[in-house]
């Protein structure tokens, strides 16, 4: 399996250009947010020095799930799209939401329009019906397959993934969106939600998404990475379909399964600490 992992990659190195392999215009956007917050966002005297810590390593958990070779392998090798969710839907969000400066929320909350919003869109119920509906919507296979050989469609869904994860966090963040045994249910919801996808994955008796299985639609979700793709033949994409799909799928299913476990488990730790 390392032979397989050390081949597709050095193809990948050898072929694929730098651009393809690291997002330019996402690096662009992580640097613009650290600007914002060093520079622009009011001080914050009460402004822990860890959390800085933990926005900054938000950002690069950020970068490093859609900017990454990792988008680009996602795109090869199943189980690593699932690493690539897991980073961005169950790392960035709560770490970016715990290294926020919370004196700018403050002065985001104290315009009444600006708080009925966020009351809005961070209540509870609408964030895990909302976060749920794209992420199972995301992974129907014929909208996975479509939205994968589409750059523009895929990134759309996963912004929107992304969004939705960051409201789905915030009440269990947030010291006073939920008090502590309605916290305790949500987070234990969200780990219930999560596990039928997980089992899914994990007992499939078939390959549920054919974009890694069939060639033209391999080589046409790679396409829109490689501008120049056309000069390239079949064989090549070929040689870089050495993982089973059959074995990815399930593999995909146990890297979400324990990754949520130790995710929302640990945040249902820290809630039961804080009590």
């Amino acid at each position: 399996m390392i032979k397989v992992w050390l081949k597709m990659l050095d193809i990948l190195l050898e072929e694929f250009h730098f651009s393809t392999m690291w997002n330019g215009g996402i690096l662009l956007f992580i640097l613009f947010g650290v600007i914002i917050y060093l520079f622009i966002l009011p001080e914050d005297k009460n402004h822990k020095w860890w959390r800085t810590i933990l926005f900054f390593t938000g950002l690069i958990i950020l970068f490093i799930s859609i900017g990454s070779p990792l988008n680009v392998i996602g795109r090869i090798q199943f189980s690593t799209h699932i690493i690539q969710i897991v980073l961005l839907l169950l790392f960035a969000p709560p770490l970016l939401i715990i290294g926020f400066k919370k004196k700018t929320m403050e002065k985001i909350l104290s315009i009444p329009v600006l708080a009925k919003i966020m009351r809005v869109i961070t209540n509870p119920i609408a964030a895990i019906i909302l976060f749920y509906l794209l992420f199972y919507g995301y992974h129907i296979p014929v909208i996975f397959n479509n939205a994968r050989i589409d750059l523009y469609l895929n990134y759309f869904y996963l912004l929107a993934l992304f969004i939705a994860a960051f409201l789905l966090w915030i009440p269990i963040i947030s010291s006073n969106r939920l008090h502590q045994k309605q916290k305790r249910y949500y987070i234990i919801a969200n780990i219930v939600l999560l596990i039928p996808y997980s089992l899914l994955l994990l007992l499939a008796k078939d390959v549920l998404y054919m974009i890694y299985t069939d060639v033209d639609m391999f080589i046409s979700a790679l396409a829109v990475c490689l501008p120049d793709f056309q000069d390239i033949p079949k064989e090549f994409f070929q040689a870089i379909m050495p993982f089973n799909p059959a074995e990815e799928q399930p593999k995909g299913g146990w890297i979400l399964l324990v990754s949520q476990l130790v995710i929302f488990g640990f945040s249902l730790f820290m809630t039961e600490k804080n009590k």
